[in-house]
């Protein structure tokens, strides 16, 4: 089975421009490429909505919106399974008085471009909760040449609310009950702490540019105070010295932004990988928990994460 995991940096409301740009990165993918593609939570529409005013432009019903309706043309295309999250309304009443919901979704669809299921998140993020309904369920459902196939969205995979036990493991346990054997999930995964109920500001660390800048300065510094001793410099370094220490007290209170060390921060993005992968296997525990020698053959379950890249709102 080949599975495929698109990843990439949606801007927040630029759906056309975030499906062209999703396009162009497959364009070379034929049909004998992959079996199964999988894209990000909110793939087009991008994530972080503070509101139901905010997101309501961005909504899709689960049939003709913009993102199934790419995720059913690609499935044909390439003969593939699609799936790709994207923000739901629902229609709960048509009669008065008319009721919507709204939920964040996944759609996955059939290289026949037929749509085989829509799952809305069951575990909410903060994030979600601005705007979206909690969905009713984990799922987990037979699909012709696939197998059991379970489906998940970020918070998910974590304790209920950060309130649950750790070692429930809810989301994988219902899996492992089910049997399920492909679990796919579309990720709009934070960098930060599990739950921060607002955005944090982290103060950058100084880079290895800026480190060099300040060695400098202070050589700088150690020559001149070496000078001030001949006296040939000592008249010129007196009304140089009451200028400098003006100038000094003037930007004392100034605040001034570090250049950013690529080297640094490329080392900082790759702990943070291993960190968050470790963490995601550590929430598959019931996997690796299975009882030897009671008659149950082995449950072998493979995990396809398709995770955004980039930031909205200063988040990773």
């Amino acid at each position: 089975m080949k599975i495929a995991c698109l990843q990439f940096a949606p801007i927040l409301g630029e759906v056309q421009r975030n499906i062209d740009h999703a396009t162009s990165m497959i364009a070379e993918l034929k049909p004998e490429d992959v079996d199964v593609l999988v894209l990000p939570e909110m793939a087009f529409s991008g994530y972080v909505f503070t509101s139901k005013d905010h997101v309501r432009p961005y909504l899709e019903d689960a049939e003709s919106g913009p993102s199934v309706q790419w995720a059913k043309a690609q499935a044909i295309r390439l003969n593939a399974h699609v799936q790709v999250g994207y923000p739901e309304k629902r229609v709960v009443n048509r009669a008065e008085p008319f009721k919507e919901e709204y939920y964040n979704s996944i759609a996955f669809v059939s290289p026949q471009g037929v749509l085989v299921k829509t799952y809305a998140k069951h575990f909410l993020y903060y994030t979600d909760e601005n705007w979206a309904e909690e969905g009713p369920s984990f799922e987990s459902v037979p699909v012709e040449g696939l197998g059991q196939v379970g489906f998940g969205i970020c918070m998910d995979v974590n304790p209920y609310q950060f309130k649950a036990p750790f070692s429930d493991f809810e989301f994988a346990s219902y899996h492992f009950g089910q049997k399920t054997n492909l679990l796919l999930c579309s990720m709009a995964w934070n960098k930060g702490d599990e739950a921060p109920k607002k955005e944090k500001v982290v103060p950058k660390p100084k880079s290895a540019m800026s480190k060099a800048r300040l060695e400098k300065e202070h050589e700088q510094q150690g020559r001149a105070s070496e000078s001030a001793t001949d006296p040939r410099v000592a008249e010129a370094g007196a009304n140089d010295g009451a200028a400098e220490k003006e100038d000094e007290e003037e930007e004392e209170d100034e605040e001034w932004e570090d250049e950013e060390d690529e080297e640094e921060l490329e080392r900082q993005a790759l702990e943070l990988q291993y960190e968050t992968i470790h963490y995601w296997a550590l929430r598959m525990s019931p996997f690796y928990k299975q009882a030897a020698g009671k008659g149950e053959p082995f449950l072998e379950t493979h995990l396809a994460i398709a995770n955004r890249l980039g930031t909205e709102s200063g988040r990773m």
